[in-house]
């Protein structure tokens, strides 16, 4: 699962994409994220398929089952650019958060998107953790390089990255616990 990201390196967003972004160290279901499939846009972190009658509010979607659940069909593609992400260890009735990153440098996530409610709304696509990343939480986002994106957003099922092996983590405070705290103090290794 992935709940919470970071998008900080937005000087290279800019480069790559032409879109000033303020940094974003704790992005959070329901927020508007930055999100490009054909065109280049803002949406929202909350996928509901288009005939569901209230909405779902789904943040992730497991891989394992996007091709047969019925909330995801007909979805379009997406990546969202990211440098990292947080999971929550619960051990003894403690949740402890964690954050991901690969030396801080920018990567993608696979997501879906779909309209409803004359709003487009996304997800991320998940993954079983590699041994690696599983002793802190057993799934994981689909992270992608960029020269993986264009096979992604062509229908190509692009699971197996091996930036996923050079992913580090460390824990983190409480401090981003709270989706309205959104500064370095969220990325602090404890």
């Amino acid at each position: 699962m992935c709940g919470r990201f970071t998008l900080r390196g937005t000087n290279r967003v800019q480069d790559e994409y032409g879109v000033e972004l303020d940094p974003n160290y704790n992005l959070a279901p329901g927020q508007k994220i930055f999100v490009v499939s054909r065109k280049i846009e803002m949406m929202k972190w909350s996928f509901s398929p288009s005939w569901a009658s209230k909405p779902m509010n789904l943040i992730n979607a497991r891989s394992e089952t996007l091709h047969e659940k019925p909330s995801f069909k007909g979805s379009k593609r997406c990546v969202i650019p990211a440098d990292g992400w947080y999971e929550w260890h619960r051990k003894d009735n403690k949740k402890q958060p964690f954050y991901f990153h690969n030396d801080h440098e920018l990567f993608l996530f696979a997501g879906i998107y779909k309209e409803y409610n004359d709003e487009n709304g996304c997800a991320l696509i998940t993954k079983k953790a590699n041994d690696h990343l599983a002793n802190v939480h057993h799934r994981m986002p689909i992270l992608l390089e960029y020269s993986q994106a264009r096979d992604w957003l062509n229908g190509e099922d692009v699971f197996d990255s091996t930036l996923s092996d050079k992913i580090k983590y460390h824990p983190v405070g409480s401090f981003v616990n709270k989706p309205s705290n959104n500064s370095e103090a969220c990325i602090k290794r404890l």
